[in-house]
């Protein structure tokens, strides 16, 4: 079989109605297979030119099926390193996390993808969410009242976003391709004004493959000096950092705004921190123009021109729900990874990562207030983050089943799996981290 570096893989992308990935030391031309696909062919053209070697796994978690398929496709060998360093092989931890899954949903003939717990929430998130809306335009209405209402929006703004969306981004919400596009572009594009291609990009493709590694991980600074967080210790100390669990405790709020911008940035430049973006046709801009010109009128035009929304009124409103829903979105990202209680590998060009993809996620990633029904509900189930890294394709509704699994087999392994009592202790480590991070290095 010939050979071929991650360049020239990426390279055959470029030809028309062409599709190539790699997968360990393998070269596989997709093209006949896009339409094929059981996931459906947007999924394709996402990990087109990319190593596919843990992602196969970690989303077809329960079969061996589409690996044998695969090997249909194969036409040469990998020299010379991938785009990113990798992992090493699974020692046998996550084959034993995804048979213990498995053998979980074969007993309780439960459906890993239900969708209907997500639908079911979603429905009542949305109610809420116009009633807000419609009692933050009134102008009968105590200002006061109205202000608590835009401040309920950007909580019921998020909420979609942290549930539904979320699943919809990893196949999660049913077995049909529809239903993940479906919805996880209502929820995104349509109502919040943002981009599910960009989530793709930046959360799916970059920081579930790579998390908390710097120069891979798009949620995190790409280089290690210039940027206005300092995170973990690999990066250059500047003295602005002293307060930077200051101002970032701030900054947080314009996630929502920043989202939607990045989007459009991410479409010009062709990257999404150092992850390349694939779709940037015409067809793309087409789709980010009719979105974001759907939700300008229902958001922003129908207020002002049709209801007659004061001006000044509207944009005290509007940037009180955009704030929450960023602060409400940040917050509960950012206790999860950024943390004391989180490792950031360090990437070694030569020799990869020192642990196994799925060793990494559960030292990566910080859980915590298990057992409570209520923040789970609040946080899409980020509380039990550690399993939804192990498991993205799989619905959030089963996190809290699977984790005491989880936990046993960590335990069987001497893998450290971090547990924190209540999210304000962690979202308090979170800030503890940053305050830390910003003190000038002894050394």
């Amino acid at each position: 079989l010939p050979s071929y570096t991650w360049q020239q893989v990426r390279a055959k992308c470029d030809e028309p109605d062409t599709f190539w990935v790699y997968c360990g030391d393998k070269v596989y031309d997709i093209s006949d297979w896009m339409d094929k696909h059981p996931g459906g062919r947007p999924v394709l053209e996402l990990a087109a030119g990319r190593d596919i070697t843990d992602v196969m796994v970690s989303y077809h978690p329960f079969t061996e099926k589409p690996a044998k398929v695969l090997e249909k496709y194969l036409v040469g060998r990998l020299e010379g390193g991938a785009e990113f360093p990798r992992y090493k092989e699974d020692s046998g931890f996550y084959r034993d996390v995804r048979q213990a899954a498995k053998e979980y949903f074969e007993r309780t003939g439960l459906d890993s993808k239900d969708p209907r717990p997500g639908l079911a929430r979603l429905a009542v998130m949305l109610v809420v969410a116009f009633w807000a809306l419609s009692v933050s335009w009134d102008a009968n209405v105590n200002w006061y009242l109205r202000m608590l209402a835009a401040v309920l929006f950007g909580v019921c703004q998020a909420l979609p976003l942290l549930h539904i969306m979320h699943d919809s981004s990893h196949c999660a919400v049913s077995h049909k391709p529809w239903m993940w596009k479906t919805w996880g572009m209502v929820t995104m594009d349509w109502f919040a004004g943002a981009s599910l291609d960009s989530w793709y990009h930046q959360h799916v493709v970059g920081h579930h493959l790579f998390c908390n590694v710097h120069g891979a991980d798009p949620d995190l600074p790409v280089e290690h000096t210039g940027d206005i967080r300092r995170v973990s210790e690999l990066q250059r100390w500047e003295w602005f950092y002293r307060i930077q669990h200051i101002y970032l405790a701030v900054l947080y709020g314009v996630l929502a705004i920043k989202f939607r911008i990045q989007d459009l940035i991410s479409l010009a430049t062709g990257w999404n921190g150092p992850i390349r973006v694939n779709n940037r046709g015409l067809r793309e801009w087409t789709w980010q123009f009719i979105t974001k010109s759907f939700w300008f009128a229902w958001r922003i035009a129908l207020p002002l021109g049709v209801l007659g929304v004061k001006s000044s009124e509207f944009w005290i409103l509007f940037l009180i729900g955009d704030l929450v829903t960023g602060w409400y979105l940040a917050f509960n990202f950012q206790v999860s990874h950024v943390s004391p209680s989180a490792v950031f590998p360090d990437i070694k060009t030569d020799s990869g990562f020192d642990d196994e993809w799925a060793v990494s996620q559960v030292l990566t990633t910080v859980d915590y207030d298990h057992g409570n029904t209520l923040m789970t509900f609040l946080c899409g189930a980020l509380n039990y983050q550690t399993v939804h890294h192990l498991f993205p394709c799989v619905s959030q509704y089963h996190y809290p089943a699977l984790a005491p699994i989880i936990m046993d087999i960590c335990k069987q392994y001497g893998i450290r799996y971090t547990h924190i009592d209540t999210f304000w202790e962690a979202l308090g480590l979170h800030f503890a981290h940053l305050r830390d991070l910003g003190k000038r290095p002894t050394k």
